[in-house]
């Protein structure tokens, strides 16, 4: 039988599955909220945990830190999104067994759906007749004690009406199954109906006999009310209907002529009938001043009465089509329509390029998100080239986990027929490494320099000579700015400003490097690495940041769509473009906040680019 709520031992096993570096923001989340289960009885006692208390134990603040804590909760709120969808993920593979998530009240808790369907398939087995009494019995009680559970955590929240069902849904498989039993000439039969009474007495089930009232049945009072009820007012049209010994005595009040009655035999469900009043709540119902001015208006048989509350007449009806997937559109404007539209065609651009990769590529096109906070970007270091340290104000974007590979914006100009910068102006700049580690040797010089190639395009890197062979993975190069923008535009996203793709970079634990604050030399693609080139864009995954964004140091510089003003002497001024990171021919000094300034339409084998969306896509 599945367990009926979440354990100690699946605690651990969703915590320890999830995979996260120890250290990381989400990994530190997860421990923090686990540390508050030190047993079993703790699961079914904690109904929250305070989110500063969390806050603190995640970001090491304390109590007098009360603005850093603020600034915080929007971080908190994102990373606890993310781990929620991390561990339905995980129990689709396999590794969260009892469906656990993070609840709002930042505790652990089953996933509402694996509650609906732990229930269904313990109705399921109380009506199947291939189980014998004890089984029956253990159910019955594990269902009562797991709703009475639910409904002591839920507190005001409980939906009542939801319970008060699922109690008459076991009562009624209860009392089928023993009756059916009792029919059998079962020899065990005496000891199943001792055991049907003791399960009922434990779990407090609400027996459904004839000489007992029906307690709490949503909108629906029963037969039984009705006889000990007062009939009060019965309009001139309402008939009472004398029942026959046998039958419980119902009364029918205030029905219209359209109104068909439904009788409800002995053995039948009742069922919550919504929008309808009963005849028992016209008896009991008082009827209040209506205004003049009010107009009740009768509804057809095959029509429900809507509620419709101060409706402006300005206010337009959308309707949407089948294919839409906005679930609540509320008074939109011209801009927020405009907003759905643009919405739906960079969804349409990523489908598209995203039904042309094979599935190898698919995994280099993947998009993890930055939640929203605020991050740490720039530098102390007072060079007119650095980026001045502050504050950004992130918005919740999706960022691309790798560099465009070569095999992605091949697709691109195949599709497009697009012609780089490079092809355009004949030439690329190409620069050579001063460290390169050879089969059986090693060559190293005292300097390295640079020069424009003829030929130096994005699928020839080095010139004509060199080719894309072996390096369908490595990151594209030789792209300018434009070039990224096209490509980004053609597949519904963006290339990121420097505050967002250092943000991203740095995550709101404003490392040095991807990684943390300490440089290791294994750790990314530079000069040191002996590779004299690019490498895959995933060769260095086990070092990628804590939102699992690769490569985003050494291997290749990369575009952001900012500018900056630099003076050149005598009075002049030019704009230069904005690389972010290091490349292979870097040294050890590159941090995420390094930078490099190239004058529009630059090209070279040492940067490329990723994509951004601030939406989903």
């Amino acid at each position: 039988m599945a367990k009926l709520s979440i354990s100690m031992q699946g605690i651990e096993e969703a915590a320890n599955s999830l995979g996260y570096r120890p250290g990381s923001v989400k990994h530190k989340a997860v421990w923090a909220i686990k540390s508050y289960y030190t047993s079993e009885e703790s699961i079914g006692s904690l109904s929250s945990i305070d989110t500063d208390e969390l806050i603190k134990q995640i970001w090491d603040l304390d109590d007098s830190e009360t603005s850093k804590i603020r600034a915080k909760r929007r971080n908190f709120f994102s990373v606890r999104s993310s781990i929620q969808k991390d561990l339905k993920k995980l129990a689709e593979q396999g590794g969260n067994s009892e469906n656990i998530t993070i609840t709002d009240a930042n505790i652990f808790d089953m996933t509402e759906e694996a509650k609906n369907s732990l229930l269904s398939s313990f109705s399921s087995a109380l009506t199947s007749r291939e189980m014998d009494i004890d089984q029956v019995t253990d159910i019955l009680s594990a269902l009562n004690e797991f709703i009475d559970k639910w409904e002591l955590e839920q507190g005001d929240d409980a939906p009542e009406d939801l319970l008060s069902q699922l109690k008459q849904l076991i009562n009624k498989a209860a009392n089928d199954f023993f009756s059916d039993t009792e029919g059998a000439g079962s020899p065990d039969q005496t000891e199943a109906v001792d055991d049907q009474e003791e399960v009922e007495e434990d779990a407090e089930e609400i027996e459904l006999d004839e000489d007992e009232e029906l307690e709490e049945v949503d909108d629906t009072e029963t037969e039984e009310e009705s006889d000990t009820e007062e009939v009060e007012e019965v309009d001139e049209d309402t008939e009472v209907e004398e029942a026959d010994e046998d039958e419980e005595l119902e009364e029918v009040d205030e029905i219209d002529e359209d109104t068909e009655e439904i009788e409800l035999d002995e053995d039948e469900d009742l069922e919550e009938v919504d929008d309808t009043e009963t005849e028992e709540e016209s008896d009991t119902e008082d009827v209040e001043e209506v205004d003049e001015d009010t107009e009740v208006e009768e509804a057809d048989e095959d029509e429900e009465l809507e509620e419709v509350d101060e409706i402006d007449e300005d206010t337009e009806e959308i309707e949407l089509d089948e294919d839409e997937d906005l679930d609540e559109v509320d008074e939109l404007d011209e801009d927020e329509l405009k907003a759905v539209e643009e919405h739906r065609r960079l969804k349409e651009l990523a489908d598209n390029f995203d039904d042309f990769l094979a599935e190898m590529e698919k995994g280099y096109n993947a998009y993890v998100i930055v939640p929203e906070g605020t991050y740490t970007i720039g530098t102390r270091k007072d060079l007119k080239s650095n980026l001045e340290l502050q504050q950004f104000e992130m918005p919740e974007v999706y960022m691309a986990r790798y560099p465009v590979t070569n095999s992605l914006f091949e697709i691109f100009v195949e599709q497009t027929g697009y012609v780089t910068t490079a092809e355009k102006f004949g030439y690329g700049t190409v620069f050579e490494s001063r460290f390169q580690r050879n089969a059986g040797s090693s060559v190293w010089k005292k300097s390295a320099g640079s020069q424009e190639v003829k030929g130096a395009f994005w699928y020839q890197p080095e010139g004509p000579e060199s080719s894309l062979h072996q390096r369908r993975h490595h990151p594209v190069v030789q792209v300018s700015v434009e070039d990224a923008v096209a490509f980004s535009s053609w597949i519904g996203r963006r290339i990121p400003t420097e505050a967002e793709w250092e943000s991203a970079a740095r995550t709101d634990m404003g490392y040095r490097y991807p990684w943390g604050n300490k440089w290791l030399d294994d750790a990314c693609n530079t000069e040191q690495s002996g590779f004299g080139g690019t490498t895959e864009v995933d060769h260095y995954d086990s070092y990628a940041n804590e939102f699992r964004i690769c490569d985003l140091l050494g291997n290749t510089m990369e575009w952001t769509s900012d500018m900056q003003e630099m003076g050149l002497g005598n009075g002049a001024v030019r704009n230069f473009c904005v690389a972010k990171g290091g490349a292979w021919n870097s040294t050890k000094d590159i941090t995420i906040s390094s930078r490099a300034l190239f004058r529009p339409g630059f090209t070279s084998n040492t940067i490329g680019f990723r994509c951004l969306s601030e939406l989903f896509l």
